[in-house]
């Protein structure tokens, strides 16, 4: 299989209903606002995510909810206490009483066991549609460029990437409204900045865990298992280790973290630092035809996932922020593009016959201007909204 390896990206999702809720989520010790931390109602698979702000919108519906991150303990809350909140606190990680070991662990062959023994038992292979909100940013040295947040249902034929299918022959994607879309014009030096993007085809293959495994297994050596944190249900394994391809450093993970459940049977999250090991690469501007150079830095990429109504995991959402840098002749600049892809409602067994995106445009290039959403599933930030209002 050829393996495709510098991609990134991100992802946020969710439904429309009649009557929602916006509360903020802060952490108890700091009293600061938490990023990504999922509020979900498990019985009806539907849910929403805090942004960077802690701030999040979701239906009010009669039902228990679960709140969870990755860094915090996860609770769980009645309707009749949810609704009179207006802030949840939740408590780090650190402050439970969980087991810290550090010791050596066969990483790979954990990696090998659940692909060949548990995948198919543990995570839902059946056709689904995922409501979601995908959300892109572009930011050239600390400045938003680019911003744009869409609904959209994603169909998904199983969990399974086949790297013998097309992508687009086992994702679908219907476009449904456009929440937001922003674009500053760039100068001509910057024009190599203002092009970059991720190919949807490499978005959607980093979505399915097992092409993430089989990178693990196959591509990945020299792990070095900096500590392992046990409680009553997780495994979280952090770690470093070197990927390589054609005997050449493409990148390394640093203080990387999985979580895999209690009997290392399954991996409920994951979240990598990668730091390239790269020289600058000569390019030419499609759009003005200038010579620059570019140069990856960092890569972070997370994905979760949560238990459908039938016991399996599914995912429920993919983020990526890349960091590089381009230099022209006259500027160097630093750039940071992010992707999100947050899936609010799952519907087991429902299957999508044909879509509206093209996988071999950048996504937003496939943002018509008549499709506007009045009710705006994702909160932006406080810094995003301004960057609109300009």
């Amino acid at each position: 299989m050829k393996i495709l390896i510098n991609c990134f990206l991100i992802c946020i999702t969710y439904t429309s209903f009649s009557q929602s809720k916006e509360l903020v989520i802060l952490d108890n010790n700091s009293k600061k606002p938490i990023d990504l931390v999922q509020v979900f109602y498990p019985s009806l698979e539907i849910g929403s995510i805090s942004n960077a702000d802690g701030k999040v919108k979701i239906p009010l519906l009669e039902d228990e909810i679960i709140v969870s991150h990755i860094n915090y303990i996860e609770k769980k809350f009645s309707f009749e206490f949810f609704k009179q909140k207006d802030t949840l606190f939740l408590i780090p990680k650190t402050n439970q009483l969980d087991e810290v070991v550090i010791y050596n662990l066969d990483l790979k062959q954990k990696f090998k066991e659940i692909l060949e023994n548990s995948y198919l038992k543990k995570y839902s292979t059946k056709k689904i549609i995922h409501n979601c909100t995908y959300k892109e940013t572009f930011s050239v040295n600390d400045s938003l460029s680019r911003l744009f947040q869409a609904q959209l249902e994603w169909f998904s034929k199983n969990s399974l990437f086949k790297s013998n299918i097309a992508i687009d022959k086992q994702n679908i994607i219907n476009l449904q409204s456009v929440d937001y879309s922003k674009i500053i014009e760039l100068d001509n030096s910057l024009a190599s900045s203002k092009a970059a993007y991720i190919e949807n085809k490499l978005f959607f293959q980093f979505t399915h865990l097992n092409l993430l495994l089989e990178l693990l297994i196959n591509l990945t050596d020299d792990y070095e298992i900096k500590s392992i944190k046990k409680n009553e249900n997780t495994n979280t394994v952090f770690f470093n280790a070197t990927l390589r391809q054609n005997g050449e450093v493409i990148y390394n993970h640093k203080n990387s973290l999985i979580v895999f459940d209690k009997d290392y049977k399954a991996i409920k999250q994951l979240k990598f630092n990668m730091i390239y090991d790269t020289d600058f690469e000569d390019d030419i501007s499609k759009i003005y035809n200038i010579p620059y150079k570019k140069k990856t830095e960092s890569h972070i990429t997370e994905l979760s996932f949560n238990k459908l109504k039938n016991g399996k995991y599914s995912i429920s959402y993919y983020i990526s922020k890349l960091k590089g840098i381009i230099k022209t002749e006259n500027n160097t600049d630093k750039i940071t593009s992010e992707q999100s892809l947050f899936v609010t409602q799952s519907r087991l067994g429902e299957k999508l016959s044909k879509g509206n995106i093209d996988f071999d445009k950048p996504f937003y290039k496939n943002l018509p201007n008549s499709l506007k959403n009045e009710n705006i599933k994702i909160l932006l930030t406080e810094n995003e909204k301004e960057f609109l209002e300009k």
